[in-house]
């Protein structure tokens, strides 16, 4: 999405620079006019005077009739009309001029959707304070302070996607209305929905207290038009000058660092940069490449966990995507899955996870496998076309597959996201509510959601043995989906008593290491039937 901004900013510039050398010719132009005009001015009177002497005398000396002076006086005056009328245009001409460099100016300097300054306007005003600061430092003076923050739209493409691009247009203007009202805030618009601001508050109770007002008032503004409904907050990098750096590019850096820490914890907060986060970010940065490369380099696998019928049999497995690497050694799901999250790599390991299940299809010998499919793959438009294409290029058909999506994710899915799923159910997919009971969702919302199996979170299974609540919440739900024809599974069952419970709940299908382990293809035989406890 950055590229895309920076060519738009760099053309924009361009133009900027090219309107700014045409306006410089025009002045050359203008002031050799008015130069020409002053020296044509002054010869035409000189000259006027000169005939009009030269007529008020006779060839023999003598003065001529009184007329002749008449007639040169009239001539002079008559001569200064056409010079008036010259400076009057010249006038005019100057007038429209600075009004065009007015209007050049606003298009440099302001963004003309927001009415925020312009990336490269901000980006001079935060250089000029930062040279302030590093001038008085190296004089021995002390220097002013100030805080940088980098505002982020939480969602902002969804957002676009499910209401359009008006109401993202009207949300972005409500945002800078919002900081203008700001005592001491200077905003500017960096591209996109990234918008950053030179707050003059440092002291930390006062800078959290104004930013707390902000997200305030744009929420409370965002209420007020049923086109910006769909708001779900602002995420808020903050870097302190010169604290922690005098020179702008570390600054953003630094903002940008504290504004993705606060993404990766949920979003919606304002988030102070500190000498940790650098470390994590380079850290983040390196496991990316590194993942980057298994995917590139064919360097991932898949396992395989069965899912059992209440006779024992197999009758599904999930598909778990491991990294064995030859040098960190095996790395967690739970690490790098959200590293694919944060650095965009997650559709990339999606495709190539589906796609490796689409070739193991045939040696499992199986009719159904579970795929896992992250919420940011959702938000994006590359699932859809990614699943069809694998499913024509491999000859395999969306009935073998569920796809499995959490309970929050679901919850929380904007129109966008429920209508793609309602799409992958067309194509012939079934889909699976994962880690059902985590997201504190009513039973009400289970009648809505375009599901066909519900996997209870493990959180329930595992303490059925000594928690009645968790007895009571397994049978009800298994109950609901016999009235509106979805299956249910218990996921995480670990013991023989865990399975035994849940077979009296009346669920009918299984999943935990008491049937088996993760494993990979070459060492799981699908046609074994399992042994389940009696």
């Amino acid at each position: 999405m950055k590229q895309p901004i920076v060519g738009f900013l760099l053309r924009r510039r361009s133009v900027a620079e090219a309107a700014e050398l045409s306006m410089t010719r025009v002045h050359l132009l203008l002031g050799r006019t008015r130069q020409m005009q002053l020296v044509a001015g002054v010869f035409a009177v000189l000259s006027l005077v000169l005939f009009g002497a030269e007529m008020s005398t006779s060839p023999d000396g003598g003065v001529l009739p009184h007329g002749w002076g008449l007639f040169a006086c009239a001539l002079l005056v008559s001569s200064f009309f056409p010079l008036l009328g010259g400076f009057l245009f010249v006038g005019r001409l100057s007038g429209h001029i600075e009004e065009r460099e007015e209007e050049r100016d606003r298009l440099i300097n302001v963004d003309h959707l927001t009415g925020a300054l312009t990336r490269r306007k901000f980006i001079g005003i935060l250089d000029a304070r930062l040279q302030d600061i590093r001038s008085a430092q190296m004089k021995g003076r002390p220097s002013s302070e100030f805080a940088l923050l980098l505002i982020d739209v939480d969602h902002f493409k969804h957002i676009n996607d499910a209401f359009g691009h008006a109401a993202g247009d009207l949300m972005l203007r409500r945002i800078v209305d919002c900081a203008r009202r700001q005592v001491g805030w200077t905003i500017g618009r960096l591209g996109g929905d990234e918008f950053a601001a030179i707050v003059e508050a440092t002291d930390y109770w006062r800078l959290l207290s104004d930013i707390n007002d902000f997200m305030d008032r744009c929420r409370a503004a965002m209420a007020l038009n049923e086109q910006t409904r769909g708001y779900q907050g602002l995420s808020i990098g903050v870097a302190l000058a010169p604290k922690d750096a005098n020179l702008s590019d570390t600054l953003l850096q630094f903002a940008d660092i504290a504004l993705y820490a606060g993404k990766r914890n949920g979003r919606g907060q304002v988030t102070l940069f500190n000498k940790e986060m650098q470390k994590e970010q380079i850290e983040l940065r390196k496991d990316a490449r590194d993942l980057r490369a298994a995917i590139i380099l064919d360097r991932l696998d898949v396992h395989y966990q069965p899912i059992v019928g209440k006779d024992g049999q197999a009758i599904g497995a999930e598909a778990l995507v491991r990294w064995p690497d030859p040098f960190r050694g095996p790395t967690s799901p739970g690490h790098f899955v959200p590293v694919a999250e944060q650095t965009g790599l997650i559709d990339a390991l999606g495709e190539w996870v589906f796609r490796r299940v689409c070739h193991d299809f045939t040696a499992a010998d199986y009719p159904t496998i579970f795929v896992n499919i992250s919420g940011e793959q959702l938000k994006g438009e590359e699932l859809i076309p990614m699943l069809k294409s694998a499913l024509r290029e491999s000859g395999r058909s969306a009935e073998n597959f569920v796809l499995e999506i959490t309970e929050t994710v679901i919850l929380n899915a904007s129109d966008n996201i429920l209508q793609k799923v309602k799409e992958m159910r067309e194509i012939g997919f079934r889909i699976a509510l994962d880690d059902f009971g985590t997201g504190n969702s009513s039973f009400a919302v289970l009648r809505e959601l375009p599901v066909d199996i519900v996997k209870i979170d493990k959180s329930y299974i595992q303490t059925l043995e000594n928690d009645p609540t968790a007895q009571v919440f397994v049978a009800a739900v298994n109950q609901i989906g016999n009235l509106l024809g979805f299956k249910v599974l218990a996921e995480g069952i670990e013991t023989d008593e865990q399975s035994k419970l849940a077979r009296l709940a009346g669920l009918v299908m299984f999943q935990g290491y008491h049937f088996g382990r993760p494993r990979p293809l070459v060492a799981t035989d699908w046609k074994k039937v399992l042994r389940f406890a009696e």
